[in-house]
């Protein structure tokens, strides 16, 4: 316990001793540290915060929507469930909207940079996209004017709502032309399907086929039973009259025309009455009559439909308004980011108090070793000439070591 006491108190002494070499020592270096951070160039940033709109496609019942502008950002991944936020951070760091801010704001000749790649890649070095916990995007740029920093960083917004809204409008474009292909389509549809049941209804006078078949059915009911009626009374005159009475042949004619007319609603007939449905004719006649009216019905929303929607599609192709919001729109900072001279010259006041007790700990071994051991101490000089005999002030030995 002892021994270590007087090793503290001892070290202490060798650094009391040579306090004055260690407050010049650090502070010199502290001194050209502030000084150095005075003459770097400084940096600025601006950051602007934008809200992106919600993925709502185009609204005409098949859900395009911004996941297709991920085209613009090949090479670059992204998450299997980003969210629009996500993908509208990608799409910042996208080689068309890097072009057209370098474009707007004349970064080439600003940075006096010719390739287009290193363009590029010199504003991505300067630009810093994130995607906040609350879903917000925040941009920022850098630069070492405050004001180029400003504009670039509200060019990216500004850019990327033009960009937003091109590709809407663009989309919308495409989607109203496919509509219109496809309604002039089921137009032509739907009228050879109104067309086909007109025919068919005048054909069978088919205008309510389960009233008509009802009424077509009792119509030969009435007609059977005056049939039979008819039979029945001929066959009793025919028993006390002869075949050429007027009344034997009346009732003949009546049986026949009776018959006439049953076979008419049975089997269908050449007159033009509400009835001429024929009645063994009906199962296929329904069946023929759904289906043509099932295809007008088909056609009629279809046409419908598409009407709402091609009239959807021209309102978002002539719409012009901003995709984005806005929330803080970046202004000239007044401060600059870098150098941050408080850092600087803190890191540098501590390295050189601790390299400063370094050397007042050895020169203070190095001057008991050239008093314990002369050898070890010429050889200790030997080796530090030979390391560092090319810094100033230090001197390179060029006797023999021993």
């Amino acid at each position: 316990m002892d021994d270590r006491e007087f090793n503290f108190w001892k070290l202490l002494e060798v650094i009391a001793r040579r306090i004055k070499f260690i407050i010049i020592f650090v502070l010199v270096i502290t001194v050209v540290s502030a000084g150095i951070s005075l003459l770097l160039p400084r940096w600025y940033q601006a950051t602007t915060l934008i809200l992106p709109p919600k993925d709502e496609g185009l609204k005409l019942g098949w859900g395009g929507s911004i996941e297709e502008m991920i085209s613009l950002t090949s090479g670059l991944s992204q998450p299997i469930m980003a969210t629009p936020t996500d993908i509208y951070a990608r799409i910042l760091g996208s080689r068309a909207l890097l072009d057209r801010v370098s474009r707007k704001n004349n970064l080439a000749e600003y940075y006096d940079i010719q390739s287009r790649e290193d363009l590029f890649a010199q504003i991505d070095k300067q630009s810093e996209f994130r995607v906040t916990p609350e879903g917000l995007l925040e941009m920022k740029f850098m630069d070492k004017d405050a004001e180029m920093a400003a504009a670039v960083v509200n060019s990216f917004a500004e850019e990327l709502d033009a960009m937003n809204r091109e590709l809407a409008t663009s989309r919308a474009r495409q989607a109203r032309e496919f509509i219109s292909d496809r309604l002039n389509s089921v137009a032509v549809d739907l009228e050879e399907a109104r067309r086909e049941l007109q025919d068919f209804q005048n054909e069978f006078k088919a205008i309510d086929l389960d009233r008509q078949t009802q009424l077509a059915i009792e119509s030969a009911v009435g007609l059977k039973v005056d049939l039979a009626r008819n039979e029945i009374e001929l066959n009793i005159k025919e028993k006390t009259l002869s075949s050429s009475h007027p009344d034997i042949i009346l009732l003949q004619r009546r049986i026949k025309e009776i018959k006439r007319q049953i076979n008419a609603l049975e089997f269908g007939g050449s007159d033009s009455t509400y009835l001429n449905l024929p009645i063994s004719e009906v199962p296929r006649l329904k069946v023929k009559y759904a289906e043509l009216t099932s295809r007008v019905q088909i056609a009629e929303t279809l046409f419908r439909l598409l009407s709402e929607q091609y009239e959807q599609a021209k309102i978002q192709e002539m719409m012009n308004t901003p995709t984005i919001s806005i929330i803080d729109r970046a202004f000239p900072p007044e401060s600059p980011i870098k150098p941050q001279k408080r850092i600087i010259v803190t890191i540098s006041f501590i390295i050189s108090l601790f390299i400063a007790v370094f050397l007042a700990l050895f020169f203070n071994y190095m001057e008991n070793l050239k008093i314990k051991s002369p050898d070890d101490y010429n050889r200790a000089r030997y080796f530090i000439g030979a390391l560092f005999g090319w810094l100033p002030g230090v001197k390179k030995n060029s006797g023999n070591k021993s």
